[in-house]
């Protein structure tokens, strides 16, 4: 991020958003501030109020109470929307699109929505798409409407770039091309606000994540110190006859052992500690007959602090 997209103050404000629906609070108090040029992602099972929170940032839902603010405009207000309009792209969880227009058409009526000129091959291209532009929208697969999704959310070059889900319903093939062109986008200083269950996408992509959870956000941080945080330790098992470590070994963290099984929790490196036990038992002439290192994931963080997997409910 530049100085100049620093002092120019963040791209999205939100403070103390709230969405009811009847008795329903889907949204409750989520406050949170994108810079500039960053990725910023909001990490929950579906249901946590991530697609709520998007829509009042976008203009389709208007909130209970806070506010939002995008590029300093209010999405809520008429006149600030217009404004807003040329210099935000949109890719929702589905978008529906003419079934018997072709891909090329598709591009062209949206360039002609933004008043630019038609890029329909580039952006097919950009999207994996080549090849595509007489394709039928109804001969497509949920996962290439996707990525024609994202490539209409990107042919007039927005500032600001929000992505709701992307990659559900995406093959693999499909998933690597809108990581990449995620990446793209940040080397070209844009910013990105992205919902996702996906933990992997999460962590490859985002600069800072929220955990949502039932409308809140429970944990914010970049994930790198989301896992430090709440990941937990570090294990090292191993099972082998003749098998017990040395004061050394004991020096690198706790032991314990079930059955058969020894467990070392350690707070520093895995990979050392690994290499240190297996050294040890080559040196007593211990035969192994299972060996396993984990190091703490973000899977790991999202369930110390949610007390649930990513894919409960899903």
């Amino acid at each position: 991020m530049s100085e100049n997209q620093a002092s120019a103050g963040p791209a999205i404000v939100v403070e103390r958003l709230v969405k009811r629906y009847g008795d329903v609070e889907a949204v409750a108090g989520l406050s949170f501030s994108v810079p500039r040029g960053a990725i910023f992602g909001l990490l929950g099972r579906n249901g946590a109020g991530k697609t709520t929170t998007l829509e009042c940032c976008i203009g389709l839902s208007k909130p209970t109470s806070g506010s939002v603010r995008i590029l300093g405009l209010d999405p809520t207000s008429a006149r600030d929307f217009a404004a807003l309009r040329p210099r935000i792209g949109v890719q929702l969880q589905s978008t529906s699109l003419p079934e018997k227009a072709a891909v090329g058409e598709v591009l062209e009526l949206y360039a002609a929505y933004y008043g630019i000129t038609p890029r329909a091959a580039e952006m097919a291209s950009r999207v994996g798409l080549e090849g595509k532009l007489d394709r039928q929208i109804v001969q497509m697969s949920g996962g290439e409407q996707q990525r024609l999704a994202l490539a209409l959310a990107l042919q007039h070059d927005p500032e600001v770039v929000f992505l709701d889900e992307p990659t559900a319903g995406m093959d693999a093939f499909g998933r690597r091309i809108l990581w990449a062109e995620v990446e793209a986008l940040r080397a070209a200083g844009k910013t990105i606000i992205l919902t996702t269950h996906y933990i992997e996408e999460a962590e490859r992509l985002c600069d800072t994540l929220c955990v949502v959870q039932r409308g809140r956000i429970i944990a914010e941080d970049t994930p790198e110190n989301l896992v430090t945080r709440y990941g937990g330790d570090a294990t090292v098992c191993i099972t082998a006859d003749g098998f017990s470590p040395d004061d050394a070994l004991r020096g690198l963290g706790t032991w314990a052992k079930a059955k058969d099984e020894w467990q070392l929790v350690t707070h520093g490196e895995p990979g050392l500690a690994l290499a240190a036990v297996v050294t040890h038992a080559n040196a007593i002439s211990a035969t192994v007959r299972s060996l396993d290192m984990h190091r703490p994931t973000l899977e790991d963080a999202f369930i110390a602090v949610t007390g649930e997997t990513i894919g409960e409910g899903e």
